[in-house]
């Protein structure tokens, strides 16, 4: 049987299951003799993991919603043998297999035929930063007496990188957390696995971007081929900042100087950041058609902020402008990591969004652990 979750239900001991609204549970009835009443246990959909949950925080729902695509082929007819051109044509596109004709005569015969590689865009939100699990002042819990920085915790980053202006600065422009760095080589690492062809990198300057876009080329294996273009267009809409001071984000130069993969020789093609006296989409929209219908066959991964996922490709797709209260709580809703994939559909002069080539990343909560208040309290 097949259930779909309809609110998220949390789990209150090791062995429930934690579920998200929308989520599909599957239930074997031969397995519930021994539940108590008013509880099922079923595999999770989404993370294959097993557990009980609430019955009534289901519904049933119907086979076909859980059916999935894995792939598709394009069958032509063919009258010539495999040439060159076809031997080449052997590659995934966004995660799919295509592949090269197989011609058994100079006959016509029905093979399968790579198609022409298409453009997208993948726009990501950053890792986790430190001050999402250390708080705002994670900086004071790092500087010893006479201001220099120590590692206060394993999920702190060992060093900080340098720069000419106060360290400070790292308070209103934090770097990724360990657990953000591993998060983005693993995601780097999924993509590799789909064979999707990433062929530029923008991100915005705050570090926790760079950073995440360093590690995702390394995940990638691209770290010493494709290099990071720094754009300063592609920060946080600055309504965002309003109560805050825009940070002194670091400099191309002290960038590469910290051996981040940064493209020098870019110039960026946005003059400033975001205004806060436009609407969240319109700054952004300029950019984006400029970086897609400027490159080349590939991937053009934009690394941003939880704001650049709908900034980025409504106007892309020629969508209108989201009000800023609708826009304020979506963006609320994206995590670390969390990302868009649009692809061109030339033939149709239009852009699509489709899922992305890699699933999602979840991860739950981890406190700090102290031994002396938890193993020897009274």
């Amino acid at each position: 049987q097949r259930l779909r979750a309809l609110f998220q239900y949390k789990p209150q001991n090791i062995d429930e299951l934690m579920i998200n609204a929308g989520d599909f549970i599957y239930v074997d009835p031969t397995h519930q003799s021994d539940v108590s009443e008013g509880w099922v246990v079923g595999t999770s959909h989404r993370t294959g993991c097993r557990g009980f949950l609430p019955e009534n925080y289901t519904e049933k729902a119907h086979e076909s919603d859980t059916w999935v695509k894995h792939r598709e082929y394009v069958f032509v007819t063919a009258s010539r043998s495999s040439t060159q051109t076809e031997r080449q044509s052997n590659v995934k596109l966004n995660g799919e297999p295509h592949n090269p004709s197989m011609s058994r005569s100079g006959t016509n015969v029905l093979s399968m035929q790579n198609v022409p590689l298409r453009r997208a865009v993948l726009v990501m939100r950053h890792g986790e930063r430190v001050d999402q699990v250390f708080g705002k002042s994670w900086l004071q819990q790092c500087l010893t007496a006479d201001g220099k920085y120590y590692r206060a915790d394993l999920n702190l980053p060992s060093a900080l990188p340098k720069r000419k202006d106060s360290m400070k600065q790292f308070e209103h422009d934090p770097p990724l957390s360990c657990c953000g760095i591993f998060q983005s080589r693993l995601i780097g690492e999924a993509l590799l696995d789909q064979e999707v062809m990433v062929s530029y990198v923008y991100s915005s300057p705050a570090l926790r971007c760079v950073q995440t876009a360093q590690h995702v080329l390394q995940g990638l294996k691209l770290n010493q081929k494709v290099k990071i273009r720094v754009e300063p267009g592609l920060f946080e809409w600055t309504k965002w900042e309003a109560s805050r001071v825009i940070p002194n984000f670091m400099t191309v130069a002290e960038l590469a100087e910290a051996s981040y993969n940064i493209d020098t020789s870019y110039s960026p093609k946005g003059t400033s950041y975001p205004p806060a006296a436009e609407e969240p989409d319109s700054a952004a929209a300029p950019l984006l058609l400029l970086f897609a219908f400027s490159g080349g066959p590939g991937v053009i991964l934009i690394v941003g902020h939880g704001s650049s996922l709908a900034s980025f490709t409504q106007p892309l797709m020629g969508l209108p402008s989201r009000d800023s209260s609708d826009f304020a709580q979506m963006v609320r809703k994206i995590p670390s990591l969390g990302m868009c994939f649009c692809e061109e559909l030339k033939e149709q002069n239009k852009w699509q969004m489709v899922n992305p080539p890699v699933k999602t990343l979840t991860h739950g909560a981890n406190a700090a652990f102290n031994w002396r208040n938890t193993i020897m309290e009274d």
